[in-house]
């Protein structure tokens, strides 16, 4: 998988007159997040990073504590923008009713945020430890030939990963409901683990502000456990008058 992926981008770099001069590490780098998103392991270890706003990606970043933390959100970020502007041409037919909200800007405006987290993140790397700094370099010839990359990435997509061209519409939705059974013990994990850590915040300040995150976060795995209540483990804070409100 490894190989044809890195062959296709080669391919798809000397087809579309951007060969690599200088930048063949962005050629493995890039390998690397394909293989991750056709194994569908970017997702699955990465989505507690990802987030549609640049306000909700700084907020993460800020959360995540140490700047490799830090390096990472703004990393998987521009990872992401990279995929969905390049091998999948934007967002999709679908937009959740979220991103409407906190994305109303153009596409072109995606994309510079996506360039601009790629500088972040290669700025970061650099106040890292010496092992760092190849990463650093590879992070800011992102950021710069950022239009290029994508170019690339749309023309290998559509002529050398054209797959839903050649399934039909029984065969995609067979996939997707495999795929799907798949990756739920993954989601779960994944969902639970978050609502665990809003759970402990709200433990250890019990606020109207860490319940409602409590509540927010338990979204996901309520939509897989849908006899879970939240709101039976967080009760309401009492309100100013000194009555506790109902559970």
């Amino acid at each position: 998988m490894l190989f044809f992926l890195l062959n296709a981008l080669l391919q798809s770099r000397i087809e579309t007159g951007h060969e690599s001069d200088g930048d063949e590490e962005v050629n493995v780098y890039i390998t690397g997040l394909l293989h991750s998103i056709v194994d569908g392991t970017f997702y699955v270890d990465n989505g507690g990073r990802l987030a549609a706003s640049p306000l909700d990606v700084a907020q993460i970043a800020g959360q995540a504590g140490t700047v490799r933390g830090k390096a990472s959100v703004y990393r998987t970020n521009a990872d992401c923008r990279l995929m969905e502007f390049g091998l999948f041409s934007g967002c999709g037919g679908y937009v959740s009713l979220y991103r409407q909200a906190m994305t109303p800007q153009p596409a072109e405006t995606y994309l510079e945020q996506a360039e601009q987290f790629y500088a972040w993140a290669a700025l970061l790397c650099s106040r890292m430890p010496a092992r760092y700094r190849g990463l650093a370099l590879t992070l800011y010839k992102l950021a710069e030939g950022f239009d290029i990359y994508r170019q690339v990435l749309s023309h290998m997509g559509a002529n050398y990963i054209g797959l839903l061209a050649r399934l039909s519409a029984g065969q995609m939705a067979h996939l997707e409901h495999d795929a799907h059974q798949a990756a739920l013990p993954a989601i779960a994990e994944h969902a639970l683990d978050r609502m665990l850590d809003a759970f402990n915040r709200w433990k250890a300040d019990p606020t109207a502000a860490t319940r409602a995150a409590f509540l927010d976060a338990s979204g996901p795995y309520c939509l897989l456990k849908p006899g879970f209540d939240p709101a039976t483990l967080v009760p309401k804070p009492p309100d100013e008058g000194g009555n506790a409100n109902e559970n």
